[in-house]
């Protein structure tokens, strides 16, 4: 085998494994987060039989499938949303790496500290959304314990590391790095804001999350105004399957004389923003490439004629 192939597959896989790892991690904070509970401490117990979970037991995505998804104190199931979002942000990471340091390196690959870097530098964006994208999907809230951080490392890192944003959010300076950092994140979390106030005028009722608002200005500072803004309007299509189920469900309880929840009328818009900012990273060469671009110079010839 070629020694490079090789030690692509050997650092994939611990890419990979660190990936399940911080996947973990992630199941821990979208539990509680949103009940302002330490990450850290206690270790994680079984919340039926409230036995620790031993360590060879809370080994990412294998540790459940050799439980067989039971607890090995009482029997009672396991979800198997944890070795789902474990080997979801594993399979994450691996592509990160594979977009940033395989197939678009900045110079050499893994020996170029600028593939590394950027590749981390999503990876931390990867682990801040899909934390969101838990939380907001079951309580249909955003803690700024996770979008406020996560722009200062969004600018801090873009900042610091000039080249790290895609194009054409990328720099000469470290002034111009802030800066764009900066726009990104006022333009992107002022679109959402404004939206939200026109929606919720016309809805008379609120119609998104300040979360929302948040949570794109968080990725406007890690990818820049531009990515920040497809991925606004990228995102209800990943949305749309759902709406619709929602609706049929809807429609159906009212023709059948059933109650209908609140749940049945709300719909978090997180889970598709991160979505779209995630399907944006890993595909940007080809999609500003493809038509990002254009997109934006047609627009800006439409608003400057």
């Amino acid at each position: 085998m070629n020694p490079v192939v090789l030690l692509y597959l050997i650092v994939g896989t611990g890419i990979f494994v660190i990936g399940a790892t911080i996947g973990s991690f992630i199941n821990v904070c979208a539990y509680r987060i949103p009940w302002q509970k330490s990450v850290i401490w206690p270790e994680s117990r079984c919340p039926n039989c409230l036995n620790a979970i031993a360590s060879r037991d809370n080994i990412p995505i294998l540790g459940w499938v050799f439980l067989k998804g039971k607890c090995r104190s009482c029997g009672v199931e396991i979800s198997s949303r944890y070795p789902i979002v474990e080997a979801t942000v594993a399979i994450l990471f691996l592509a990160v790496f594979l977009v940033n340091v395989v197939i678009h390196p900045v110079g050499f690959g893994m020996l170029d500290p600028g593939s590394i870097l950027r590749m981390i530098y999503h990876q931390i964006l990867i682990a801040l959304m899909v934390t969101a994208f838990l939380i907001d999907a079951d309580l249909q809230i955003i803690p700024d314990s996770i979008t406020v951080p996560g722009m200062i490392i969004g600018l801090a890192m873009g900042t610091i590391v000039k080249g790290i944003r895609p194009e054409p959010s990328g720099a000469n300076s470290i002034f111009e790095a802030f800066g764009v950092g900066l726009l990104g994140l006022v333009v992107t979390g002022g679109l959402v804001w404004l939206v939200r106030i026109v929606a919720g005028f016309i809805a008379r009722r609120e119609a998104m999350g300040f979360g929302d608002v948040t949570l794109m200005a968080m990725i406007g500072s890690f990818l820049g105004w531009q990515a920040g803004v497809l991925t606004f309007f990228l995102g209800p299509f990943f949305g749309l399957p759902v709406s619709f189920s929602k609706l049929m469900i809807k429609y159906s309880k009212k023709w059948l004389g059933l109650p209908i929840s609140a749940r049945d009328n709300e719909l978090p818009f997180g889970p598709y923003l991160v979505m779209g900012a995630i399907t944006l990273m890993i595909g940007w060469h080809h999609i500003w490439g493809g038509w990002g671009k254009k997109f934006f110079h047609d627009l800006y010839v439409l608003f400057s004629s």
